[in-house]
């Protein structure tokens, strides 16, 4: 089992996104315009580094890594419209 704590610390550790590393302050998913938008940055991410790990950590301000959190606790939702419109299942999001 990953260790969602430490893993969010040691990617913040690193300022600037990267090919197996995006931080999004907030995703809409509830909006279909939203939906499409996030689901193109998991698909930047696995096609930038398709034999490892990519990670999304959601509610971090871009500038400054600020953690804001976000307003749902059950990853469901995000993982169920992934697997929904996306051929090959992704997993962790953050």
């Amino acid at each position: 089992m990953i260790n969602k704590r430490l893993l969010v610390k040691n990617l913040l550790a690193h300022n600037d996104e990267n090919s197996f590393y995006d931080k999004k302050r907030f995703i809409a998913i509830g909006e279909k315009e939203g939906k499409a938008k996030f689901l193109k940055h998991v698909c930047a991410l696995a096609n930038s580094n398709p034999k490892n790990n990519s990670f999304i950590v959601v509610g971090v301000e871009d500038e400054d890594n600020t953690i804001v959190g976000v307003d749902f606790f059950d990853d469901s939702k995000i993982q169920n419209l992934v697997n929904a419109y996306l051929g090959k299942p992704a997993h962790h999001f953050l």
